[in-house]
């Protein structure tokens, strides 16, 4: 600063000085605010690339599909011949309906046509062969009339389960009157022993001891297999109704 220069000439010229500088800050403010208002304005490029970013569509979206044209199994291995690349798709749809058909012959009954062609050829004559013939002697004979049956005069007995009644007795295949057998539980069979001793008589003395003992008192019952053991053959004829005895000559 020049100090002959007068006081008013330095006046003005510090006057314009400051007079500049404002105006170049509020250039720069004004910038500054200009910049601030682009970046946060709703259509600015930030705001716009980040609305894109995130948004969704909001119109339909269509796309144009070829249309497709169903072509017959026979044509299409018509077409396998001279393109080896559709052989494995021929193959692939004959699997396909072959297992369809398979689902279908298992849950919907076949129209009237398939049923023609599944069972065509069997032979629905009654001209067939003849049933076999069974033995006759494997047949249990049976001819009664219940009007004229008398009453069975069997004894249950509830303590042990046991039932006792009167069969025809035959000994030596000859009708000697009537036994009484008591079947247990678990079908075991049992004779009196005065119905044995009656048939027997005199022939009784050659059993063992123990078997003669028990016919001697006359009382109670004697397994079947006691008197097998003693050599006496004794068996219950379920077809005739009826116990046998018999002696080893």
């Amino acid at each position: 600063m020049n100090d002959d220069e007068p006081f008013t000439g330095r006046r003005e010229r510090f006057v314009r000085e400051r007079a500049s500088i404002a105006v170049g800050m509020t250039v720069a403010l004004l910038l500054c605010a200009f910049t601030i208002g682009i970046l946060f304005h709703p259509w600015s490029p930030k705001n716009v690339y980040s609305a894109s970013a995130t948004n969704t569509i909001s119109y339909p979206l269509r796309v144009s599909l070829p249309r497709t044209v169903v072509i017959a199994l026979d044509e299409l291995e018509e077409l396998a011949e001279s393109d080896a690349s559709l052989a494995v798709v021929v193959e692939q749809q004959k699997e396909a309906l072959a297992k369809q058909a398979d689902q279908e012959s298992g849950s919907v009954p076949g129209n009237s046509a398939q049923f023609a062609k599944a069972f065509g050829d069997l032979d629905t004559s009654a001209s067939g062969k003849p049933a076999p013939q069974a033995n006759a002697s494997g047949f249990l004979e049976v001819d009664y009339d219940l009007a004229t049956l008398e009453p069975a005069a069997e004894t249950y007995n509830r303590s042990d389960g046991s039932l006792t009644v009167e069969k025809p007795l035959y000994v030596d295949g000859k009708s000697s009157g009537a036994a009484t057998i008591r079947i247990e539980e678990g079908a075991q069979i049992l004779i009196a022993t005065s119905s044995v001793a009656r048939a027997l008589g005199e022939k009784a003395n050659a059993l063992p001891r123990r078997i003669t003992g028990a016919l001697a008192t006359g009382t109670g019952f004697i397994p079947f297999y006691e008197l097998r053991g003693a050599g006496v053959e004794v068996a219950y004829d379920p077809v005739n109704d009826r116990v046998s005895l018999s002696l080893p000559t």
